[in-house]
């Protein structure tokens, strides 16, 4: 069976009594990716194919038919059932068509592109020699009429085959000749032109012709987007994840030649790169996240009740993992609701510009995003408010012999941060490269607005070293970092300077804190050993109890009691269960702390994932425990319908949080999560998709007592007047102030999403 999947491509189909072979090129056209050069769009096919040892079809077997141009056969018999079932659909496919008909020869082109894919190029090249020249002998004319998707994919395989060889030149004429008859073929607005008019720039940009990749780059993916927009108005929210899957290269490609023509000394070339890089950020970072949110408060504004009650019906039943056909039908019985009323759905998130973020900016104000090509190099586009263009700037990808990619990553290992100071350091030096910092503020007047990309995003750059680190003793000392020197703002998108819900007023407050996690036990359950990490992980009898988590919640709600407008709702010991926050739901609270053990799951930690049957979603994969979290973890029955105290993100996702200013993630690891396409699938997405204007939270395991120190002083801190941001700087310097606490270990953790109050 497993094998007849593989080779669905080959398989004859009936039609009318007769056998067809199905039109293999057009087939491969009708495929929402087709990148050209680079990109391996069967890939997970391919690898199947060399596990089940295919190869050796391709090696041994198919030659036979393709005799090389000495007129040779390379045939060699290998005894295997992949031999038998693979002759007997040749000789049946012969006996209809014969070895010399056209439709062999386009089948002989199709494996030619297989073959690129499978990165064999000699055998690729000789598919093609063979498959031209039997369109030449039996075909409309030497690709005439119908012939025309034969020559398109013909120099598609051509140009494949040049680039992977390093014949640039050659590759990029064949490819000129497939964009002017993909045009003509299949329109000017279809995705086999539009794709192939992106991988042309990227071609015009490793031949170092800047202008030209610019000017080609901007033609298909202007159009590109419009064509996205149009569809994603058009769409249910299954239905837009998977265009996005097949949208996503296409920006991918946009920022591949961004960091090519970074490297360019002609600024008058790159400066329409740079627009068109930046707005395809504005549009990309968090792309399905905002459309979602977006479809809902488009649905909640349009009056029509029914469509509303089929919202709320779905949130529902969407946290628990229903099936995607019942939640699409759903979507699109509301769009059609909305139809009938002549309602047009739009989302103007889409639409936003660079230039809309830079009239949001004051004088010295700077806003960055960040990013990360196809091929895991860094880079940024910066925008000042006086400037008539962003500027692209490339950053060491390269540091001592090591990539970014690879300082990154090892920067998130288990303790959340690179081992000591001086690596700290040279990740600072590697991101913060003077040619970005010579833009930064030069007066105190002057924000810094970033948005992050790839490992960055789960990295608290804010929080690296300003200046070399210095050695007191055996010790590095961290003497400045870039946020005790610029008021650096972390933002989904600096798209939220356009479009985020400024800081509502705090008059309804939850506050969790000091839960029991062994229901049994009850209060009892306090003189379980305490931990002094915010982590479950290690967890042998029960859930440790973490004593400052209930100092901080009462000291919080001290502080909090000062202003009388407030009300305060407490959560405290076994009353703050998963139930309890799932009712806060709706109830217009504007501010909420949970000071718990937080997890966060990676692929590395798939029997944990198993044991406690979390699902295969990212979003069950991080979450927060709440009282009574003991029973899941050591596998008690749990009767079905009842909460478990393991509150995941996909489940927060789908509480009405909609008039929450800020959520406070006391808990260790609450910023992780699966980095995707459209961000991180962690606690941050969950309380985003239910409605949280800001969120702090943590990128490693945080120590109990200075955490409770650095969120009391931050309460403290905001309540006296001071912004979110400022509030939290200044509680972080109370951290670090304090001799047993200043490694920034200890304080670096935290970070601050989205937090404009201004």
């Amino acid at each position: 069976m497993i094998l007849l999947l593989l080779l669905a491509p080959f398989a004859l189909h009936g039609q009318n009594g007769d056998t067809k072979l199905p039109r293999l090129i057009e087939e491969y056209y009708r495929q929402p990716l087709n990148l050209d050069q680079d990109y391996d769009y069967q890939a997970q096919v391919i690898n199947e194919w060399k596990s089940r040892g295919i190869r050796r079809f391709f090696d041994n077997f198919f030659l036979s038919f393709l005799p090389d141009k000495t007129g040779k056969n390379n045939y060699i018999p290998i005894d295997s059932s992949y031999f038998s079932q693979l002759n007997q659909l040749i000789k049946k496919y012969n006996k209809i068509y014969g070895s010399q008909s056209k439709e062999y020869a386009e089948s002989v082109l199709y494996f030619a592109m297989i073959c690129c894919d499978y990165k064999d190029y000699v055998q690729a090249e000789r598919f093609l020699d063979r498959g031209v020249f039997l369109l030449k002998q039996n075909g409309d004319g030497p690709f005439q009429g119908r012939d025309t998707i034969s020559e398109i994919f013909m120099l598609d395989v051509k140009s494949k085959i040049e680039y992977a060889t390093d014949s640039l030149f050659f590759a990029l004429k064949r490819h000129k000749r497939a964009c002017k008859l993909k045009k003509q073929y299949f329109g000017d607005q279809s995705v086999p032109y539009l794709g192939s008019v992106l991988g042309l720039s990227r071609l015009y940009g490793e031949r170092m012709r800047y202008g030209k990749s610019v000017q080609t780059h901007n033609e298909g993916f202007q159009s590109y987007v419009q064509l996205l927009k149009h569809e994603f108005c058009q769409q249910t929210e299954s239905e837009r994840s998977n265009y996005w899957q097949t949208a996503r290269p296409y920006i991918s490609r946009t920022l591949d030649v961004a960091y090519q023509t970074s490297h360019s000394r002609m600024r008058r070339s790159v400066k329409g790169m740079a627009n068109a890089t930046y707005d395809a950020l504005l549009l990309s970072k968090g792309i399905l996240l905002n459309t979602t949110r977006s479809f809902e408060d488009y649905v909640l504004s349009s009056g029509n009740e029914a469509a509303i009650m089929l919202l709320e019906e779905k949130k529902n039943i969407s946290n628990k993992n229903a099936d995607a056909i019942l939640l699409d039908s759903i979507d699109r019985v509301i769009l059609n609701m909305l139809a009938e009323n002549n309602k047009s759905y739009t989302i103007p998130h889409l639409s936003i510009t660079w230039r809309d973020v830079q009239e949001q900016l004051h004088p010295d104000d700077v806003a960055i995003e960040f990013f990360c090509d196809s091929r895991h190099n860094y880079g940024a586009v910066i925008i000042r408010r006086d400037w008539k263009s962003p500027i692209l700037v490339p950053l060491k990808n390269r540091t001592n012999g090591n990539s970014l990619d690879n300082l990154l990553k090892s920067s998130t290992s288990d303790n959340g941060q690179t081992a000591n100071l001086e690596e700290l350091w040279t990740l600072s030096k590697a991101i913060w490269t003077d040619e970005l910092l010579k833009h930064f503020p030069k007066t105190d007047t002057g924000h810094v607005y970033f948005s992050t990309d790839g490992e960055l995003q789960v990295i608290g750059i804010e929080n690296l070293p300003f200046v070399s680190p210095k050695r007191q003793g055996n010790d590095s000392v961290l003497h400045y970092t870039f946020a005790d020197i610029y008021p650096m703002y972390r933002l989904s998108s600096t798209r939220e300077l356009v479009t985020a819900k400024r800081s509502r007023q705090m008059n309804k407050a939850a506050i969790y804190g000091g839960l029991i996690y062994d229901m049994d036990l009850g209060a009892e359950s306090c003189s379980v050993p305490n931990t002094n990490i915010r982590s479950n992980r290690e967890a042998l009898h029960s859930i440790p109890y973490l004593a400052g988590t209930k100092k901080e919640a009462d000291d919080i709600i001290a502080i909090l009691q000062k202003d009388r407008q407030t009300q305060i709702s407490p959560f405290t010991s076994t009353n703050g269960t998963e139930e309890s926050l799932k009712q806060l739901g709706g109830q217009k609270y504007n501010l909420l702390h949970i000071a718990t053990h937080g997890f966060a799951y990676s692929a590395s930690d798939s029997a944990i994932i198993s044991r406690l049957q979390l699902g295969s979603n990212a979003l069950s994969h991080t979450g927060l425990l709440m009282a009574g979290a003991d029973s899941k973890w050591f596998g008690d029955y749990i009767p079905e319908g009842k909460d478990d105290g393991f509150v995941t993100s996909l489940e927060i996702s789908s509480i009405d949080f909609n008039e929450m200013d800020l959520v406070v993630l006391s808990a260790c690891e609450t910023g992780k999560g699966m980095i995707a396409d459209d961000g991180v699938f962690g606690l941050q997405r969950g309380f985003k998709m239910a409605g949280v204007n800001s969120i702090l939270m943590s990128l490693w395991k945080v120590d109990d007592d200075a955490t409770c120190t650095l969120m009391t002083e931050f309460y403290r801190n905001w309540t006296s007047g001071m912004e979110k941001h400022d509030a939290l700087e200044r509680a972080k310097q109370t951290v670090r102030n304090t001799p047993k606490w200043k490694d920034p270990k200890y304080w670096a953790a935290f970070i601050l999403l989205d937090a404009i109050d201004k």
